[in-house]
This record gives C-alpha cells, sequence and structure tokens, in this order.
C-alpha cells in the first residue's frame, strides 16, 4: 500500500506529503480534496479510471488535476510510482500556470513543466530507502519552486550564523543544520547576498581583526589570529593584505596606504 513520506520544513507550506508504491497490485478510489498531484512513473504502467468507467493506462509522469469526483487508481503488478500531493493551491509555484486548465484532467507532466523529469526518475529509481527518496524529491523542488518564502529565512539564518563566534565554522555543519547541500545554499546566497557564504565569513573574520585592532593598544598578532579562527598568524596577515591591499601594520601606522582612507562601513 501507499507509503506517506513528510517533505522538508521549508516545502510544508507547499506540498503536504510524498508518497510512495513499489510493486504493488490493487485499485483505490480516491476522493477529491480539492487539491493537485503528481505521479513519478518510474517502471511499470497504472490504470485510472474515471466516474464514468473509462480506463486509461499512463508509463508517463502525470498530472492530476483538483478533481470534482472519485477516480478509480489501479497499481499493476509492476508498478513503481512516487507522488507528490500538493496544498490546496500550492501546486501554482511549481507548475506558474492558471490551475484552472488542470481541473478534472490528468496531463502528461513533460507537456506542462519544462523541465526534464527522466533524469529524476532515473535518481528515484535507484533509491535505496524512503530517506534517499524524501531528499532526492526535496533538492528537485528547492530547485523547481518559485519564490520560496522559506529561501529568505534561510539565508538570514545562515547571516546570523556566519561571524567570528567563540567557535570555528565549517560550511558544511551550516548545510546541514539548514538540511539543505551546499550548492543550495550558494545558490540562495547568490541572490540575495551576491556572495557566498564562505566568503561572506572571511570578511566577517576581517571586520573581526579590524574590531580588535581598534580596541587594542597592545597587539599580540597571535591572540588575535586565535580569536578571529585563522590557521596562524601569517595566514592572517594573507587575508588582511587581500581585502584590504596593506599589511596590518600598515593599517595601524594611520589607517591610510596610497593616499587611500582604509575604514570598514
Amino acid at each position: 500500500m501507499i507509503t506517506k513520506i513528510h517533505p522538508h520544513p521549508c516545502l510544508d507550506h507547499l506540498i503536504d506529503y510524498y508518497w510512495i508504491e513499489k510493486k504493488g497490485s490493487y485499485k483505490t478510489k480516491v476522493l477529491p480534496d480539492g487539491s493537485l498531484s503528481i505521479i513519478f512513473n518510474i517502471g511499470g504502467e497504472i490504470g485510472i479510471t474515471d466516474t464514468d468507467g473509462n480506463e486509461n493506462m499512463y508509463s508517463a509522469d502525470l498530472i492530476i488535476g483538483t478533481q470534482k469526483k472519485y477516480f478509480i487508481l489501479e497499481m499493476k503488478e509492476d508498478a513503481n510510482v512516487v507522488g507528490v500531493k500538493f496544498k490546496q493551491g500550492e501546486a501554482y509555484h511549481f507548475l506558474k500556470k492558471p490551475m484552472l486548465q488542470f481541473t478534472d484532467k490528468i496531463v502528461k507532466l513533460n507537456d506542462i513543466f519544462n523541465t526534464d523529469t527522466n533524469s529524476l526518475c532515473e535518481v528515484l529509481v535507484k533509491a535505496q530507502n524512503e530517506d534517499e527518496i524524501r531528499k532526492i524529491l526535496n533538492y528537485f523542488f528547492f530547485i523547481n519552486v518559485e519564490s520560496l518564502i522559506c529561501d529568505s529565512k534561510i539565508v538570514d539564518s545562515v547571516i546570523q550564523k556566519v561571524n567570528v563566534s567563540k567557535s570555528a565554522l565549517l560550511i558544511k555543519d551550516l548545510c546541514e543544520s539548514e538540511n539543505i547541500s551546499n550548492k543550495h545554499l550558494i545558490s540562495l546566497f547568490n541572490k540575495k547576498v551576491d556572495i557566498s557564504p564562505k566568503l561572506l565569513y572571511r570578511i566577517n573574520k576581517f571586520k573581526k581583526v579590524i574590531e580588535l585592532l581598534q580596541d587594542n593598544t597592545n597587539i599580540n598578532w597571535s591572540q588575535i589570529a586565535y580569536e578571529c579562527h585563522y590557521y596562524d598568524q601569517a595566514h592572517l596577515i594573507n587575508e588582511f593584505k587581500n581585502f584590504s591591499g596593506v599589511s596590518p601594520n600598515e593599517y595601524l601606522k594611520n589607517k591610510k596606504a596610497n593616499g587611500l582612507y582604509i575604514e570598514v562601513v
């Protein structure tokens, strides 16, 4: 029978659940619930019979539009499908089409959606368990869903964490904490911040050095390197030159070099 899987929390406002069915043979009556579904067919055929008794067989990926009446879904013996149940009114963010054109209709996904889903199905068929299927679908919808509200929240959360705190920061830890891939995190940053989280972290470390230099009269370079999570003093100096064009000592002389005032704004 059908197994339901919860989507990523950032997709929770959009998708009710994912579902899977592998190599089962049965018929089920699907009642109307005011929402649209997508079926990724990764093996075999499925049959759909409408209330008038008309049956059609499908082997393609399908959009099951919002139905006003029930229909019969028949899983054949070799059927292997993964479904997506959208929440009411939320499929628009994925399909980017007027939803009225799908009402009481069943259409091939590739006829409507301009992204080839064959590669997605190839990955899904190799998935070993429910968790892998969940991750694959989460990634697919993160890429293809327009204007996710949670994108800004993720970026804002990461920006707060990409500072010089008490411990060194690894970008992979940020990705794990937000449950997204490094590629997706960079993509979000490119849209909102225009630089990568790694570069932002480096800049924040540099800014922290500036703050410490302003507050200290007796400079201990090794201590500053440690507090700002540089490997050593040489690493600090190289990064400082990279961002300011001068060495820390040149900066300290009068915070002016080559005729240019140097400050962090």
